[in-house]
């Protein structure tokens, strides 16, 4: 009787393990994509497209302005919704972009805002979500690193 009252307690420890497995497996905002695929998009650049090579796509698209300013003129276009980065998530929103048609390109004047975006996306399942890089290369450094030996921390604590 004993060891039958044990085994009820081990099958119901099982059962609880299994329900939270259950709730915690469908829960939708887990991230759905591997993250080295992502970290390789990101380091080949497949995830950015230019503004002469978003006006060559010939497959449906549109643009998601995340950003607090307007579109530039230079890439100003007919396919664009705003969307602010602070309510990217919600209920409402998600479903506008569930429901794009082909490439969804996220545009924002700071590329910082746009990449964060582009993650948060990508690692909710949105493997059409691409990055408008408006023009400007990444900064190059153009000067020649030196150490400040100015500060001379050895002898401060003298």
């Amino acid at each position: 009787m004993q060891q039958l009252k044990k085994i009820k307690f081990v099958i119901l420890f099982i059962f609880v393990i299994l329900i939270l497995v259950i709730i915690r497996n469908s829960n939708q905002n887990l991230f759905k994509q591997d993250v080295k695929s992502a970290i390789e998009a990101i380091q080949n650049n497949s995830n950015m497209l230019s503004p002469d090579q978003l006006h060559q796509l010939k497959e449906q698209w549109m643009v998601v302005n995340i950003g607090n300013s307007d579109l530039p003129d230079s890439i100003h276009v007919e396919h664009s919704i705003k969307i602010p980065f602070e309510n990217l998530l919600d209920q409402t929103n998600r479903k506008i972009l569930e429901g794009v048609d082909g490439k969804l390109i996220l545009y924002s004047a700071d590329v910082a805002t746009a990449s964060k975006a582009w993650v948060i996306l990508n690692q909710m399942g949105f493997k059409n979500a691409f990055i408008l890089n408006s023009g400007g290369n990444r900064e190059e450094i153009k000067y020649k690193f030196q150490p400040d030996t100015t500060a001379r921390l050895e002898q401060d604590s003298i």
